[in-house]
């Protein structure tokens, strides 16, 4: 039996937000440094400025591709355009031109644009600015479907180099190696879901150093199976829950990917999940599943260097509009994700330099 897919879109949004001070233009010697992110739809978005002066976009965080997306000022998709921000490169003095075309896909659907290089300058308060001159753009003529719709502007892409579909090195790559970013590696830290009032829509991303506030010192490390993304191999898997406590020791490729909304397992994982809180999954037929809003389950996945990680009902148990549904859904293609609820109330250090993925407990629990 087929079974249908739903891909959830929460009701907590938030409209595009503004960087609040001038941004500045020259290379500074700030090297390390936070800034907000905020959910919109299914997905976190931070700021950026490109060019010389500055101009403010709103991107996606997106760690399984590695390029800067940006509507270009000449966009054609019609109405889909006329609510972003667009790029003027006639209005940067630090902007060189590539020209090469390029059709761009990712998990917000298929780009087409040209190749230009300018100025990129991410965080979000002055003490937090860090400079990354000579960052390849993708500046979009047409955008995909998946973020017409969203207060967004583009994707600002942090994936590994070897994920590029433009060339060249990830806009966090060329700030590390241009010494613009102190450290190899940034930290991705999100509420649990419901953890205050604003029903988790919020995180901080910190480049090149350790996340103070939220973030426990000493992460455990996964070295990295995959040159392209932060893909890792998963050794262990493990499921309890009310009704039982099935375990699995099927190796499998599992990336962390920050544009996808739930956890993405095979069928074999996801049935026995659903066994142990007393769901058969052939009585299932629509996924992410409804389950009842009270359920107790604990997640463990066991990655090769015996590192591991737990996810519990917290964050797999989302109410929408009055219905809970867990968030696991089979894969077609036998490939593992590990989306959003796999972030929320811990701290995740990407490498791209070392090529390896970290955790730590994160310092905000409540």
């Amino acid at each position: 039996m087929m079974k249908a897919i739903l891909f959830l879109t929460f009701a907590a949004t938030t409209s595009a937000f503004r960087l609040p001070f001038q941004v500045a233009n020259a290379v500074t010697n700030i090297t390390q440094g936070g800034q907000t992110l905020e959910q919109t739809g299914t997905f976190f978005v931070a700021n950026l400025t490109l060019g010389t002066p500055g101009q403010l976009f709103t991107v996606v965080i997106d760690t399984k591709t590695s390029d800067i997306v940006i509507p270009d000022v000449s966009c054609s998709s019609g109405s889909n355009c006329y609510n972003k921000r667009r790029f003027n490169q006639n209005n940067s003095s630090s902007y060189y031109p590539y020209g090469q075309q390029y059709t761009y896909k990712n998990n917000l659907g298929t780009f087409k644009g040209f190749v230009g290089k300018d100025t990129a300058v991410i965080g979000d308060r002055a003490t937090d600015l860090i400079t990354i001159p000579g960052v390849k753009i993708l500046q979009a003529t047409d955008i995909g479907v998946g973020i017409e719709g969203l207060n967004a502007d583009g994707i600002l892409g942090l994936a590994q180099n070897g994920a590029s579909q433009i060339g060249g090195n990830s806009p966090f790559v060329q700030g590390v190696q241009s010494g613009d970013i102190s450290g190899t590696f940034f930290s991705i830290w999100l509420e649990h879901f419901n953890q205050t009032d604003d029903l988790g829509t919020h995180g901080v991303i910190y480049y090149g150093g350790l996340d103070p506030v939220h973030c426990a010192p000493n992460p455990s490390y996964v070295y990295l199976s995959s040159g392209y993304t932060y893909q890792v191999t998963m050794t262990n898997f493990k499921s309890a829950g009310t009704s039982a406590t099935n375990s699995n020791k099927k190796a499998v490729q599992a990336v962390f990917d920050t544009t996808t909304a739930q956890i993405i397992l095979p069928t074999m994982f996801v049935s026995q999940i659903l066994d142990s809180i007393g769901i058969n999954i052939n009585t299932v037929t629509v996924f992410p599943p409804i389950v009842p809003c009270d359920t107790k389950v604990t997640l463990t996945l066991g990655f090769a260097s015996g590192t591991s990680i737990t996810i519990t009902e917290r964050d797999l148990v989302v109410s929408f509009f009055g219905t809970c549904r867990l968030q696991v859904v089979p894969s077609a293609t036998g490939d593992t994700i590990l989306g959003i609820p796999t972030f929320r109330g811990r701290c995740t250090y990407f490498d791209p330099i070392k090529h390896n993925i970290g955790f730590t407990p994160a310092l905000l629990q409540n």
